[in-house]
């Protein structure tokens, strides 16, 4: 294929390290929201720590994302509508996920903290529903965080150095 090699690109040396964090994140992110789904037998402090620990994992996952994103001179030039543009499936689903994690996990606390019993919980309509779009809503979520790191990784531009913008003070050795 003529024509299809790329330049080599200048990135920092966490480069490797941030996008090992971001997949890693992910995979902890998926583990602890099948943690927190619902289990055979719980109390309402488990029902607690898994909401944290679901809301942290998420937003592990966000910040690890948001630290890869860092590297790219959209950030470094602060043009933060237009990485918000390019990469706004994630960005939305980012928001979407979030809201369907707390309306879930509040409404689960709700009905737990009523003593409502706890297999029934899948009786009620409205939680049934709002898990399923939850797991849709979550499976979009984790394959747009995918789409975003092939997306970085697949796009040297983004990650340019701008060296050519400053000239070294000490003239080049012939």
């Amino acid at each position: 294929m003529a024509g299809a090699t790329r330049d080599n690109t200048r990135v920092s040396p966490s480069f490797k390290m941030n996008a090992l964090l971001v997949y890693s994140a992910l995979v902890v992110d998926v583990f602890v929201a099948a943690y927190a789904d619902i289990t055979y037998g719980s109390t309402s402090q488990v029902d607690v720590m898994a909401t944290i620990f679901q809301i942290c994992s998420f937003f592990l996952t966000v910040m690890c994302l948001y630290n890869m994103m860092s590297e790219t001179q959209l950030v470094k030039r602060a043009m933060f509508f237009k990485l918000a543009d390019e990469f706004a499936p994630a960005v939305f689903l980012t928001f979407l996920y979030f809201v369907f994690i707390l309306a879930t996990r509040f409404y689960r606390l709700g009905l737990v903290y009523q003593n409502y019993p706890h297999l029934q919980i899948w009786n009620e309509s409205a939680f049934t529903g709002l898990y399923v779009f939850t797991k849709i809503v979550q499976v979009m979520y984790y394959s747009t965080v995918v789409w975003s790191m092939q997306k970085l990784l697949a796009s040297p531009e983004l990650f340019r150095s701008s060296q050519s913008s400053f000239h070294s003070v000490y003239p080049a050795n012939n």
